[in-house]
């Protein structure tokens, strides 16, 4: 893919297919027998509806930015400093909805990456607490999946999530969706 192109045309567009993105995350992958997947878990903030939640680099498109995945190497950067390039993309992967059980549903753009080895990681700590490197096989085991209480705002429901090694906490939401789409795609 040239650097002129948009990679977005395969993602739905706006219209009666789906909603236009607003926003898009970066799926890091490093490679390797068992490739590892960087986490973050953001930080405790009142005024974030995802405070405390693990998530994937990435957030809101801004006026400067040049398209979606602009927006995803910049919010990667800024959150990580893990700097990106567009080389290092291997596919856009299907547009996800977050915040649908909070009633501020978004779409949003996820980007497959793959690096050779893993980038320094530094963390914005007004936004971001913790970074993870996950395998994949840690990811995909049944035996690391559970359903759990997870939404201060739903404590009745459960939802499918996978527990983080260390004890701090469980992928869920948006991000256990973006996870399951791609074991799921071609």
């Amino acid at each position: 893919m040239s650097h002129s192109e948009s990679p977005l045309s395969a993602l739905p567009g706006p219209g009666p297919a789906g909603p236009e993105a607003a926003a898009a995350v970066a799926l890091i992958r490093v490679k390797g027998e068992n490739p590892e997947y960087l986490l973050l878990r953001r930080a405790i903030n009142p005024k974030d509806p995802w405070s405390g939640h693990f998530a994937l680099p990435g957030g809101r498109r801004e006026p400067g930015d040049p398209d979606l995945l602009g927006t995803c190497i910049r919010e990667t950067f800024e959150e990580s400093g893990v700097r990106l390039e567009r080389a290092h993309l291997v596919r856009p992967l299907p547009l996800a909805i977050a915040g649908n059980h909070m009633g501020i549903p978004m779409a949003v753009a996820p980007f497959l990456f793959e690096m050779a080895a893993k980038p320094e990681v530094r963390l914005d700590e007004r936004e971001i607490a913790e970074a993870h490197w996950l395998p994949e096989d840690y990811l995909r085991d049944p035996a690391n999946r559970l359903m759990a209480a997870m939404s201060e705002k739903h404590p009745q429901l459960s939802f499918p999530c996978i527990k983080v090694a260390d004890g701090s906490g469980a992928i869920w939401g948006f991000t256990f969706g973006v996870l399951e789409a791609f074991w799921e795609s071609p």
